[in-house]
C-alpha cells in the first residue's frame, strides 16, 4: 500500500493515448482519446538573490494560524545519511477554516523561496531557512502566475472582498522584498464577466489573466493594460500560457475550434496565428516555447499533442496506444492552460510520463519524443515508484521520483540511455513528511528541490499531518 496522503492518492491527470485512437485524415497523424484536468507549470526566470528592504518581517505566515517547525520537532538534518541532501527548508503551514483553502504561487529568486501563505507572501531563506520578509496583501492571494520577470517581479490577484471574486491585481518586487502598484481588474466588457475562475500567465513584461467572462493582459511594471486583439461576438478566451512566449487560445461558439495565437508581450499583437483542427479545442498547452499543445473534442473521442513552429503545425506526436499521464490539478473553468507538470520540453525534445490508475505499483516510464517528427526517440527504463519530469536541459530531463513506503524521494537524470541517475537524494527522514501534501508543486532550480503546497489542508489537530507548506532540499 502507498504511504497514506502520498503518491497513492488518487490524482487529477491528463490522460493522452488509450486503446482507442482516432486517426484524422487531414493532415495525418495519430490522435487518441483523452480524459480531463488542469493545474501548473513548474517553470520560472531568476537573477540576483532578493534584499529584505521595506519587508515586513514576523512569525505570523497565515490567516488563522503560523508557519513554520511545530516547537519540539525534530531536525531532519539530524543524522543525515551519506549521499543525501540537506533540507534547507522545513515549513508546516498554517491552520485554515476552510479545507482545501488554495494556497498558489511559489518561485525559487536567487537564495530565496518565496511562497503565498493565504493573505501574505513569505520569502524563506535557502541558507538558513528562516523567514527573511513578508508582504502583506488586503485579502487571500486567488491566483498567481508560473513565472516570475528576470528582476524579481510578479503580479498576484487577490480577493476583492466580493464572494468569489479574485477581483485585485498587486505587483510585488521579490528582490527588495516590497508591494509595489495595486489596482483592481480591469474589466473587459464580457457578457455576465466576474473574476470566477481567474488564472494568469507571465511572459516578459506581461501578465495575461482569463476569467469567467472576461480576459485581458497588463503590464508588469505599471500594471497599464496591454490591448490584445478583439474578439467578435460568440467567441471567448480559453486562456493564457506564459514562460519563454505568451500564447493565448480562444474559440467561438459558431466551430468549437481553438485557435491559438503568440502575442507580442510589449504590443499585445499576434506574432502569429495557429487556425486549429475543425472541432478540436486546446485542452493544456504543455510548453509556450516551443509551442506544445493538447487538443481535444468536446464528447473527448478525439484529439491528440500537436507541436507548433510560426503558427503552422510542426508535428503531430505520435502517441500510439501508450496512456501518458502529465499531472494536472483542478481549474474550475479551464483557463488554467499552462498548469500541468510532468511534462516538460527542450527546442526539440518533449518528455511524457507513461501513466494509469496503477503506475504507483507498477511503476512507470518517460518517453522523448523527437518534435520534429512527433516520433517517439528513446524511453526510459520502466521505474518505481513511479517519475514526473519537472525539467528539461540539453538532451536530458530530470524527474522527480516519487517516495515509496520505505525510501525518500529524489531527482533523477534521464537521458538517452534511458537508466535514471539519482541526482539529488532526499534524506530519509523526510520521507514521511514528502507524503504530508493537500496537493504540491515541484520545482528543480539551481540543484534544489522544491516541493510547495497548492492547497491548505485545514488541519486544526496541532499537528502537522496533511499540512505541510514547503520543503526545499539542496547539497550540503
Amino acid at each position: 500500500m502507498p504511504p497514506a496522503g502520498g503518491p497513492g492518492k488518487k490524482r487529477t491527470a491528463v490522460i493522452i493515448g488509450a486503446a482507442v485512437a482516432v486517426l484524422l485524415a487531414a493532415g495525418g497523424g495519430v490522435w487518441a482519446l483523452a480524459g480531463g484536468g488542469g493545474s501548473d507549470s513548474p517553470k520560472g526566470h531568476h537573477s540576483a538573490s532578493p534584499a529584505p528592504k521595506g519587508s515586513t518581517t514576523g512569525s505570523d505566515s497565515g490567516s488563522g494560524g503560523t508557519a513554520g517547525p511545530r516547537e519540539g520537532e525534530d531536525d531532519p538534518n539530524d543524522g543525515r545519511r551519506a549521499g543525501e541532501a540537506k533540507v534547507l527548508v522545513n515549513q508546516d503551514g498554517p491552520q485554515v477554516e476552510r479545507a482545501g483553502s488554495a494556497s498558489p504561487g511559489v518561485w525559487v529568486f536567487g537564495d530565496y523561496v518565496v511562497k503565498t501563505v493565504q493573505e501574505k507572501v513569505i520569502a524563506y531563506s535557502t541558507t538558513d531557512g528562516k523567514e527573511k520578509w513578508t508582504i502583506a496583501l488586503p485579502k487571500r492571494v486567488c491566483a498567481a502566475p508560473a513565472n516570475v520577470t528576470d528582476d524579481g517581479k510578479v503580479v498576484v490577484a487577490y480577493d476583492s472582498g466580493e464572494k468569489d471574486s479574485c477581483g485585485n491585481y498587486a505587483m510585488l518586487d521579490l528582490k527588495e522584498g516590497k508591494k509595489g502598484w495595486d489596482k483592481p481588474i480591469p474589466k473587459s466588457g464580457g457578457f455576465a464577466e466576474s473574476f470566477i475562475g481567474l488564472d494568469m500567465a507571465l511572459s516578459g513584461n506581461a501578465v495575461g489573466a482569463a476569467w469567467f467572462g472576461g480576459s485581458g493582459m497588463v503590464r508588469v511594471s505599471d500594471g497599464e493594460t496591454i490591448p490584445t486583439p478583439q474578439l467578435e461576438s460568440g467567441c471567448s478566451v480559453d486562456g493564457f500560457a506564459g514562460g519563454k512566449a505568451m500564447l493565448r487560445s480562444w474559440q467561438c461558439v459558431s466551430d468549437s475550434t481553438s485557435h491559438i495565437e503568440k502575442l507580442d508581450t510589449s504590443t499585445g499583437k499576434p506574432v502569429w496565428t495557429y487556425e486549429g483542427r475543425k472541432g478540436l479545442m486546446t485542452k493544456k498547452i504543455y510548453s509556450s516555447e516551443p509551442a506544445v499543445v493538447s487538443l481535444l473534442s468536446d464528447d473527448k473521442k478525439s484529439g491528440g499533442v500537436i507541436a507548433l513552429k510560426d503558427g503552422k503545425e510542426r508535428s503531430v506526436i505520435d502517441l500510439g496506444k501508450e496512456a501518458y499521464a502529465p499531472t494536472c490539478g483542478m481549474s474550475i473553468m479551464g483557463h488554467d492552460l499552462g498548469g500541468c507538470q510532468g511534462v516538460a520540453a527542450t527546442d526539440s525534445t518533449l518528455y511524457l510520463p507513461t501513466g494509469g490508475e496503477d503506475s504507483y505499483s507498477t511503476g512507470n516510464e518517460i518517453h522523448a519524443f523527437d518534435l520534429d517528427t512527433g516520433k517517439r526517440k528513446w524511453a526510459s527504463k520502466k521505474t518505481k515508484p513511479e517519475l514526473m519530469p519537472i525539467r528539461a536541459e540539453g538532451d536530458k530531463v530530470f524527474a522527480y521520483q516519487k517516495p515509496s513506503y520505505d525510501k525518500a524521494g529524489a531527482v533523477v537524470s534521464i537521458g538517452p540511455d534511458g537508466e535514471p541517475k539519482t541526482v539529488l537524494q532526499a534524506p530519509q527522514a523526510t520521507m514521511h513528511a514528502e507524503n504530508l501534501f493537500f496537493g504540491a508543486k515541484y520545482l528543480y532550480e539551481g540543484d534544489r528541490l522544491v516541493i510547495a503546497t497548492t492547497r491548505l489542508s485545514g488541519s486544526s489537530s496541532g499537528g502537522s499531518d496533511g499540512n505541510k507548506l514547503l520543503l526545499v532540499f539542496g547539497k550540503g
